[in-house]
């Protein structure tokens, strides 16, 4: 015979409290989970979307059968007569991409293509969020010709981060204003109106990163960036030539800048100015030289940076020079890094251990050195026999590859265990095709003699 259970009734004091604290609950749960209570009830339905302060739809890309689930979601949160107010709001346009068939496109379509009205909609949500007091928007966008950024996007009062990833030609409002504004990226955004940037720059007094990432500039000759606030700069502009730029001077006045970045991998801008960078901590260059002017180019600009703690430097030499350097001159009569502690130098092409050495006596107080390199075909020129003060008194940590029979880096890497004095760790990253190859390079790596008792070599693959 089958006991039966009696059911003991469960007083639910949850559901009890007020919607305001019910949301202020939700909110700290991640969305999967509280979106599992909107089945409770007809009440905690309306409760979930009315504790979202986040929407996260970067990495949103919806099946073909639930797209229309996801884009009722989405509007029924906006028409939601709570306006909630939203910290963050992140989208693209990957969901309107898996609408277009593959192999068509607008041109087939012509001016109105099926997916249009997907960017209507996307369009109403942006300028939803904005109006519902957003702290922090992106975008990301694949499809450049049918996004049009409303101007409310550039004065809206609340935004504090700003990043928008968009391919195509855009307008910035002349009326530009965003004055809790701290954080503003752009990537392969293309400015119609270049003058209009600096104006949204110094429109933003609280400004402190700044990012342009292989964005194109209309008519600008000179890229001029003038901030008292600014604090990050990022100027990446890989993968586009000079001529594209729509620029040819870099002109940058942030005295309170703490960290820099510059990337070009043509031929450098003709100048680039920077002001008093004494508040400078960290940069982070890569750069191609092409030629005298361009190696001129990138002696001003670490010039201007020689205040700096840490410092990262990849070269790309596409011209095989017989020099002493890849600059073309004595560097000790050029640089003074006397604040640096930290170098991390990259380099491709061609390069000279001595090159290495004598930058070196530029970082009289360096501290940690790493070096990502590849075999000289030139040759090595002979190690000089003056010893840079860093290595004497300072340098405690070396991190370098060696490659199996590579004479020059085999050198290298004995110069340093020899001459630092102070050395404690040296890692060594051994690229070996076979296990035989890279014990045999552990083998002659170990039998090098330490000027340091304290040093510890480790190898990693």
């Amino acid at each position: 015979m089958v006991k039966q259970i009696k059911s003991v009734g469960v007083l639910d004091r949850i559901s009890n409290l007020p919607d305001h604290i019910l949301c202020d609950v939700l909110s700290f749960l991640p969305g999967k989970d509280a979106a599992r209570t909107s089945v409770l009830s007809h009440r905690w339905r309306y409760l979930f979307v009315s504790s979202l302060s986040t929407l996260d739809f970067t990495r949103f890309l919806a099946p073909r059968e639930n797209d229309e689930n996801f884009l009722e979601f989405v509007d029924r949160f906006f028409s939601n007569p709570n306006r909630v107010s939203l910290e963050c709001f992140r989208v693209n346009d990957f969901w309107v991409d898996c609408h277009i068939p593959l192999g068509k496109s607008e041109i087939r379509w012509g001016i109105n293509p099926p997916w249009r009205d997907d960017y209507v909609r996307l369009d109403g949500w942006i300028c939803a969020a904005l109006r519902r007091g957003v702290k922090e928007f992106g975008i990301h966008s694949i499809n450049q010709n049918f996004l049009t950024l409303p101007t409310l996007l550039f004065t809206c009062q609340s935004l504090v981060t700003l990043k928008l990833s968009i391919t195509g030609a855009h307008h910035v409002p002349s009326n530009a204003c965003l004055p809790n504004l701290r954080t503003l990226h752009f990537a392969y955004f293309v400015f119609r109106d270049g003058p209009s940037v600096l104006k949204l720059i110094s429109s933003c007094p609280l400004l402190e990163d700044l990012a342009f990432v292989r964005c194109r500039f209309h008519e600008r000759n000179e890229l001029n960036i003038s901030s008292l606030s600014l604090k990050r700069l990022v100027l990446d502009f890989e993968k586009i030539v000079a001529r594209d730029r729509g620029f040819d001077l870099v002109a940058v006045n942030a005295p309170n800048l703490v960290y820099f970045k510059y990337v070009d991998n043509d031929d450098m801008a003709e100048g680039c100015t920077l002001s008093d960078m004494k508040s400078l901590e960290k940069a982070d260059v890569k750069i191609t030289l092409l030629g005298s002017e361009g190696r001129g180019h990138a002696r001003n600009l670490l010039r201007r940076i020689c205040n700096i703690q840490s410092l990262y430097l990849a070269i790309e030499d596409l011209v095989v020079i017989n020099q002493v350097n890849v600059f073309e001159t004595q560097l000790e009569s050029v640089f003074a890094f006397h604040n640096l502690v930290e170098f991390e130098f990259v380099n491709y092409s061609d390069w000279q251990a001595a090159w290495i050495v004598e930058f070196l006596h530029c970082m009289p107080n360096l501290m940690k050195l790493v070096l990502d390199l590849r075999t000289a075909e030139e040759g090595f020129g002979s190690l000089p026999n003056a010893l840079p003060a860093c290595l004497l008194f300072h340098l405690k940590e070396i991190e370098t590859g060696y490659i199996k029979e590579d004479e020059g880096l085999f050198e290298l890497i004995s110069y340093f265990l020899k001459h630092a004095l102070v050395l404690e760790k040296l890692v060594i990253r051994i690229y070996a095709s076979c296990d035989e190859d890279r014990l045999h390079a552990i083998e002659k790596l170990s039998s090098l003699p330490k000027g340091s008792k304290k040093c510890d070599v480790m190898f990693l693959d």
